[in-house]
Formats: structure tokens, C-alpha cells, sequence
């Protein structure tokens, strides 16, 4: 398993769950699918817990995180059409008024590199990725180990 910024990259899932399809193993199939969502929606509850320390706008833009479902990932979303304010509330803004104030009520960007901000983008998502993607990630390793193991015998 290799890390690569925000992701994960599992070497070899999707050969094994196409294995697992080809072997009939429905039940194994499903619990990668179920490994993958716990993962992310630990992220997701993370996040959410981080962002109840911070503004109204922020705890209100974490509400709408909800974690993904898939063979052969997992994903955290954020934003909904009910609150487009979300990555602003995530990443903060760069727009100024005439007085200098950040627009609309936004924290500072935290956006990227070049912003001047060494501890990395975002408010509440990718501080908890940072956080707690370490953890996750070797939750992840156990739980396909495990269902490798129970799979496959050897």
C-alpha cells in the first residue's frame, strides 16, 4: 500500500476483488466493499468532530461530509447543492472588500502551497486526513489482510 498526498493506493485491490468475483466469493466481496466504507466514514466522522471546534459556517459545511461506497475505494464527499458554501468554509477565501475584511464571512484561504500557510489546506477535512490517515490506512491494511487470509487459505 502506498500513500500519495490525500490518497491511498492499495497495489493489486482490483485484481483481487475481480478474483474474488471469478472464485464466487460474494461474502469476501462485500466485506471489501464494507472495509472501504468504514474507513471512510471514520474519516468523515473525524472531520465532522474537528469542525465543531471551529465557526458556524464551518460545523454547518462538515454536516453535509458523507463517506462513499465502492469495491474498489473509498471516498470522502463534501458539499451539496443546499450548501455551496462548503469548500469556502473547507479551504477559506482570498476575496477581500473594500474594507479588507475576507468576503463573506470565510477564514483565510488555506487553499494550497502558495498561499504562504506551511500546515497544509483546509480547515477541517484535510487536517484530519493528515491526523488520522496514518491510523486509517493500516486499519484498512488489516481488514484486506484478514479477508485475504480468509479468502484464499493457504
Amino acid at each position: 500500500m502506498a500513500t500519495e498526498g490525500l490518497a491511498g493506493n492499495v497495489e493489486g485491490l482490483s485484481q483481487f476483488t475481480r478474483a474474488l468475483a471469478r472464485a464466487g466469493n460474494v461474502g469476501a466481496r462485500q466485506e471489501v466493499k464494507d472495509a472501504n466504507f468504514r474507513v471512510a466514514d471514520k474519516l468523515a466522522d473525524s472531520a465532522k468532530a474537528k469542525a465543531a471546534g471551529l465557526s458556524r459556517q464551518q460545523r454547518s459545511a462538515a454536516t453535509s461530509l458523507r463517506a462513499t461506497k465502492t469495491q474498489n475505494y473509498a471516498a470522502v464527499r463534501l458539499g451539496s447543492a443546499r450548501k455551496p458554501y462548503t469548500m469556502g468554509a473547507e479551504f477559506g477565501s482570498l476575496r477581500r472588500t473594500r474594507t479588507g475584511a475576507i468576503a463573506r464571512g470565510f477564514q483565510p484561504w488555506r487553499g494550497n502551497q502558495f498561499s504562504g500557510w506551511a500546515g497544509g489546506p483546509g480547515y477541517f477535512l484535510h487536517p484530519t486526513i493528515r491526523e488520522k490517515g496514518e491510523q486509517l490506512i493500516a486499519e484498512y491494511r488489516e481488514s484486506i489482510n484478514r479477508i485475504m487470509a480468509e479468502a484464499f487459505p493457504e
